[in-house]
């Protein structure tokens, strides 16, 4: 379907660039499961670019403390509903785009419906147990999963691609124990949120997906970048089941 007038003139930048479909991710539906510092900027990059249809999973309430690193919200929201808030700032963004808020927790019983039909999952969440039920569904319904986390002034993130590539789980197995509250320097948030976007718009339009098979880790304090390759684990609970 031919752009609007409005469309051209709100995407006429990344028109520009070499190889850009505006219509896959006008067509395209993402997943963001969890709106803090991760869910936050990667989705506010995607409704600025035009994915026509975004899922926003949350059920926590908007605190002070968020105020750091979590860019959606202000003072004016706390006590509010960050799903709720959220659908209403992106929709403002860019009224030209679907935003869905599921303003409930992600569990092992829902987690099949959230995803269900969505193009890519986006993990904005801030615990570990909750990130193996969106790998589990990823696995189990061919959905490619952009996992990333935050830790001081780490970032890392992995494009997932199943049955393609390994899953969550290989990296990081279910014995994990998360231990509460992460020290976040909330810019690092910023920048694996929106490298998150980046790669899930060249994904949507391209197929293409550059980090698959690999962790790109982000040492913010002395600003380098450097990449790990892992593989399947013939063990894993998940992906090396037939």
């Amino acid at each position: 379907m031919p752009l609007s007038k409005s469309e051209l003139e709100r995407y006429q930048r990344q028109l520009l660039v070499d190889g850009w479909d505006q219509n896959k991710l006008k067509n395209a539906k993402v997943l963001v499961a969890g709106l803090g510092g991760l869910g936050g900027a990667s989705s506010t990059y995607l409704a600025a670019a035009g994915v026509g249809n975004i899922r926003l999973c949350d059920s926590d309430k908007v605190e002070l403390s968020n105020f750091n690193r979590q860019i959606l919200f202000s003072s004016n929201d706390i006590t509010k509903s960050k799903s709720i808030i959220a659908q209403k700032k992106l929709s403002e963004l860019n009224p030209d785009i679907k935003v869905e808020a599921l303003p409930y927790k992600l569990t092992e019983d829902n987690a099949g419906e959230i995803a269900s039909g969505c193009d890519i999952i986006i993990d904005g969440l801030d615990n570990h147990r909750d990130r193996l039920i969106l790998n589990r569904v990823s696995f189990a319904l061919k959905i490619p999963y952009i996992y990333a986390a935050i830790n001081e002034w780490q970032g890392q993130l992995g494009f997932l691609n199943p049955p393609v590539t390994a899953c969550l789980a290989c990296l990081m197995p279910q014995k994990t124990i998360d231990s509460g509250s992460v020290p976040v320097v909330g810019a690092v948030a910023g920048v694996i949120g929106s490298i998150q976007a980046t790669l899930a718009i060249r994904y949507l339009i391209t197929g293409e997906t550059p980090l698959t098979g690999k962790i790109l880790i982000f040492q913010a304090d002395r600003m380098e970048f450097e990449t790990l390759i892992f593989d399947k684990k013939p063990e894993c609970p998940v992906c090396s089941r037939k």
